[in-house]
């Protein structure tokens, strides 16, 4: 029996038995009220514009923020859900927490990378937390929670010597092993603010046991694009890999190993792929000033979503123009973002 249920047996109670038509009745009664007890859930939705002709998660132009006029149609699970605000990510009203992770098997921070970074943190605007942390063994070590003072992220970038990077302690332990454990242990988390992460990492698994062809998705990406957008966070795969192999004896993969799974990461849950040719670039500014535009031209959306809370579920999103695409999430946990 249900807490709902009531027994028929109390003495106060004068048992009647209902006919046809009253049997009728309360079941038409109850299809036409059924659709209207949908719980309708508040989720946010970070999404960009992207070309018509754009291939899922690889590097176009990033087109200006989306408008109201730009969207058709919003399904998750396949209802409608409807749009009730649009706001930008970056300025706007909604706190944005930015985990900026290095990889520990790389000599990151020479020829003012690091300035180029740091310059990056001061460009944010101030509804931007940043925070900084190393794939190091399958976990992200995390060096600076994330916070408004530039200053002090700044200070928690450290350089690596070649002997550092090469010894088998600092292994990352495969990077997208560690964004899985970030996802589930976000540090500082707050349900009332956004999440991103930006990785640097040649994006390749290493000792995982798995043969990956060219036409087969990542088992390891899969995983941790899962995990991300259970917990609604955008990643950002820069791609870095040292010019100079810290150890001969390290099993490398080929660079296009690693921008392919990037691909695949960023199609799956609405971040990017930042890489220019198939070499690690010397300076990180322009990258970084892509990745500032994709974030400027971002839009969080939120509807009324049908369903409750916590349940994560398909999201398509149908632009209303022929000319352009609505580059999102593939799935979205409702309730993902609440109120303080």
């Amino acid at each position: 029996m249900t807490p709902e249920s009531t027994s028929t047996s109390s003495p106060h109670l004068k048992s009647q038995s209902l006919g046809p038509a009253r049997l009728l009745a309360a079941a038409l009664l109850f299809a036409v009220a059924a659709p209207f007890a949908i719980a309708q859930t508040s989720t946010m939705i970070v999404a960009r514009a992207m070309p018509a002709k754009a291939k899922k998660g690889e590097v176009y132009p990033s087109l200006p923020a989306l408008t109201q006029a730009d969207i058709a149609e919003i399904k998750i699970n396949g209802k409608t859900a409807a749009v009730t605000n649009l706001e930008p990510l970056l300025k706007g009203p909604h706190v944005l927490q930015l985990m900026v992770v290095l990889d520990s098997m790389e000599m990151i921070g020479a020829n003012g990378q690091f300035d180029d970074l740091k310059q990056f943190f001061h460009d944010m605007p101030p509804n931007v937390e940043i925070g900084v942390g190393y794939l190091l063994q399958g976990n992200v070590k995390v060096a600076q929670p994330p916070t408004t003072d530039r200053d002090l992220v700044g200070k928690a970038l450290h350089m690596q010597s070649r002997e550092q990077a090469a010894d088998p302690k600092n292994d990352n332990g495969n990077p997208y092993s560690c964004l899985k454990q970030l996802a589930y242990h976000w540090p500082s988390g707050d349900p009332a603010k956004l999440r991103a992460v930006l990785v640097f990492t040649d994006g390749i698994t290493r000792g995982n046991g798995q043969t990956q062809a060219g036409d087969q998705l990542n088992p390891d990406v899969e995983g941790a694009s899962q995990a991300l957008q259970k917990e609604g966070i955008l990643p950002f795969a820069f791609f870095y890999q040292d010019p100079i192999i810290p150890d001969p004896n390290r099993s490398e993969g080929g660079q296009l190993e690693g921008q392919t799974n990037f691909v695949q990461l960023a199609a799956d849950t609405g971040g990017a792929a930042l890489y220019d040719g198939l070499f690690a670039p010397s300076a990180f500014g322009p990258l970084l000033n892509r990745l500032y535009t994709i974030l400027q031209n971002s839009t969080v959306i939120t509807v009324n979503a049908p369903g409750a809370s916590g349940k994560e579920m398909r999201l398509d999103i149908k632009a209303a123009r022929e000319d352009i695409k609505v580059f999102a999430p593939e799935s979205v946990t409702l309730g993902n973002v609440l109120k303080k």
